[in-house]
């Protein structure tokens, strides 16, 4: 006999289980001769020692950080936010606005 959870999961499917967010992060006004260097270093960051947020991609251009992630449990985007303003906050000193650019369901 199947217990009761199996049963729900049977009847519901268990893709709610597998549910990613993708989500995109923009920072402003980096300065241009650090920018590639720490597009590098927070990547680095999130792939090593953040290991909760899948495929981080970091890329600089034209004065803009931009942090792409995926998780399973951001669906608006601020727990992603605030750990890439860490890193900034270590990697950078000094920046601009921060955005939420984009969370999706991927």
């Amino acid at each position: 006999m199947l217990s009761w959870s199996r049963r729900l999961f049977s009847a519901i499917g268990a893709d709610w289980l597998s549910v990613m967010y993708r989500i995109t992060i923009e920072c402003l006004d980096v300065v241009p001769h650090l920018g590639p260097q720490a597009a590098i270093d927070i990547e680095q960051e999130f792939r090593v020692h953040r290991t909760w947020h899948k495929e981080p991609s970091c890329t600089y251009a034209d004065g803009s950080l931009l942090l792409v992630a995926r998780n399973d449990f951001d669906v608006d985007g601020r727990a992603l936010l605030e750990e890439f303003w860490d890193c900034l906050a270590a990697y950078l000193g000094e920046h601009g606005e921060m955005r939420i650019l984009r969370v999706e369901q991927a």
